[in-house]
């Protein structure tokens, strides 16, 4: 989970719930907010559901709060009430619909327009029995990488959330979070984490996943350097590339 701030998130093992009384009765009803943010991609929103109409949605069985994604903005449609942006990051599309707000940097939003990829911060609604996000925050992405480190960290927070469901290892692949066949947005190299070329993808994601979780930097928080991954995979996979 994380928390947002202007320049994008940072990491955060807490869950973030704040709970806010209303005055001093002990009797009084109090309520529990979800503050946490998740990274996520438009397949998991679409797929998100909820356990009752106006309680959070849930993906991986969790609770969530906002959602942050980075995805290209494929159209503009502004109203005097709200700018209606249908966006698309490879797993679907799905409308974001943006408020006015006092905070709002007239600027940076006048660059938001059709063909643009930007990082989206909002929160999950249903409407008429479809999902859509109303966003809080809609900015440009400065750099190309921003879409790589997203995918990245979807996958690590999946990974994690249902690692106790798979026996401990995790996510075998990338379905859950992309759906079956993830293409990747038009003009950005491939995200797709699904490996090709005659390889069984779940084997060989899982055999990286095994791989990444005994690694001695994992307790360290350092993690599996790039290279190292390249090193043990590259001739079974047929190349650095293929691995990438």
């Amino acid at each position: 989970m994380s928390n947002y701030n202007r320049g994008g998130y940072s990491s955060s093992q807490g869950q973030g719930f704040v709970q806010d009384s209303f005055g001093n009765d002990s009797a009084a009803p109090k309520r529990t907010y979800n503050h946490t943010l998740r990274p996520v991609t438009i397949k998991q929103v679409l797929g998100a559901t909820q356990t009752q109409a106006d309680g959070d949605f849930k993906i991986d069985g969790q609770d969530i709060g906002q959602v942050t994604l980075v995805a290209a903005v494929r159209g503009v449609s502004p109203s005097a009430t709200q700018n209606s942006y249908m966006i698309e990051d490879g797993s679907g599309v799905i409308d974001a619909r943006k408020y006015p707000s006092d905070h709002d940097d007239t600027d940076e939003l006048s660059t938001v327009v059709s063909g643009t990829y930007v990082r989206v911060v909002g929160t999950v609604k249903n409407f008429n029995q479809k999902q859509y996000v109303q966003v809080h925050s809609i900015r440009p992405i400065a750099s190309m990488n921003e879409i790589t480190y997203h995918n990245l960290e979807v996958l690590y927070v999946h990974v994690t959330a249902t690692r106790n469901k798979m026996g401990g290892h995790g996510a075998s692949s990338s379905v859950g979070v992309y759906g079956q066949h993830h293409d990747n947005m038009q003009g950005v190299s491939s995200t797709d984490t699904h490996m090709r070329g005659g390889h069984d993808t779940d084997d060989v994601a899982q055999s990286i996943s095994d791989f990444i979780d005994n690694h001695p930097g994992k307790d360290s928080g350092v993690g599996a350097h790039r290279r190292e991954i390249i090193a043990a995979f590259g001739q079974r996979l047929g190349g650095d590339n293929k691995v990438k």
